[in-house]
């Protein structure tokens, strides 16, 4: 499957079980895991254990590219500063121009419509 890793580690670093609640965090590298070709980082034992239960909850949409840029067949790597949680899933966007444009923006304006051309481009490239 089709990943953003930078060193072989997803979510350029985050632990990704902290966006659930709400503040995400750097992960550690003394709370790490492996899930589907990746290494995944985790800022505390208790997140690292949330993680191994039922990875596939929290690992992020579209291999952690940006949704946006996915929504128009492209692999961008986005800013994990720029994030949403939607029916249950992560999904992270690009800031460009310095942080003062956000594709978070344009997604919620028709996240549905958005997640479904998402939904189609990332099955093409998983093909």
């Amino acid at each position: 499957m089709l990943q953003n890793l930078k060193n072989g580690i997803a979510a350029q670093t985050f632990d990704v079980v902290s966006f659930f609640d709400g503040s995400p965090k750097k992960g550690n590298e003394a709370y790490a895991s492996n899930y589907n070709g990746a290494k995944y980082l985790f800022a505390s034992l208790e997140d690292k254990e949330k993680f191994d239960a039922s990875p596939e909850a929290y690992t992020p949409e579209y291999g952690g590219f940006c949704a946006i840029a996915m929504s128009e067949d492209k692999e961008v790597i986005p800013n994990p500063k720029s994030w949403e949680i939607r029916d249950g899933k992560l999904y992270f966007f690009t800031r460009m121009l310095f942080g003062i444009i956000d594709a978070k923006r344009q997604w919620v304006k028709k996240p549905e419509e958005l997640r479904g051309l998402a939904d189609v481009a990332w099955s093409k490239m998983n093909a």
